[in-house]
């Protein structure tokens, strides 16, 4: 089993902490978010992942090396600029040869079983989400459902249809790589994969979900304030 992680962006809004430390590395109950991101893999039973890398990348590679003190096989592949986590998935391209794979941000802290319960699924690929209030929903990737399917991702809605916030551990399939380059660019000139998923989905691709209680993504401070004490919940 492989799996992606998407470790190239610098944090911004971590600052100052991030100004000498690339996210991935930043401590979370004391270990590298991103440590704790690969010993779940393992757990889970991945055996190679790629890690795409950018800001300050010479300190994660220092850091994991091949990945043989994890007992995982570790390829590296940087994204020459930041535009965007459907650009980065499609760096990956020649690195993987699964007809499924697992992508994560580097920021997300989750329970280990997690990994399990979505790779369990037989759908063409599994997002992975958290229930949150009305007024959050208004301000994050919201799922909108029938059933167990996920049909559409409507992007910080004015009345949420559901409260199930998008989070940054998927399970893709390898089509992905297609419809990443077909995503057009943003405002700011980047390219974003729940985009690409949609257009899956839009081609009838089956996309299932899997409810997390515990699932933050580390982006703030008083996120990353929150994740010292769900890591220590979860021992992480």
């Amino acid at each position: 089993m492989q799996a992606v992680v998407l470790a190239a962006g610098q944090g911004k809004r971590l600052h100052p902490i991030t100004l000498s430390t690339p996210k991935a590395m930043i401590l979370v109950n004391g270990k590298p978010i991103l440590q704790i991101i690969l010993e779940q893999l393992k757990t889970a039973g991945v055996t190679e992942v790629v890690i795409v890398v950018h800001y300050l990348k010479d300190k994660i590679i220092d850091y994991f090396g091949n990945g043989s003190k994890i007992g995982l096989k570790i390829t590296y592949v940087e994204q020459k600029e930041m535009k965007g986590s459907a650009d980065a998935v499609v760096c990956t391209e020649p690195y993987i040869t699964d007809d499924k794979f697992l992508v994560i941000a580097c920021d997300s802290l989750f329970e280990t079983d997690l990994l399990q319960r979505v790779l369990a699924h037989k759908s063409d690929g599994v997002f992975t989400c958290r229930e949150v209030t009305f007024e959050q929903g208004k301000r994050m990737g919201i799922l909108l459902t029938e059933g167990e399917k996920v049909v559409r991702i409507i992007e910080k809605p004015l009345s949420p249809p559901t409260r199930l916030a998008n989070l940054s551990v998927y399970l893709l399939p390898k089509e992905v790589f297609v419809t990443c380059k077909k995503v057009k660019a943003g405002l700011k000139g980047e390219y974003w994969l729940p985009e690409a998923i949609q257009m899956l989905i839009d081609e009838g691709k089956t996309f299932e979900y899997e409810l997390s209680k515990h699932i933050i993504d580390i982006g703030t401070p008083e996120q990353y304030e929150e994740a010292q004490d769900l890591a220590k919940h979860l021992g992480l």
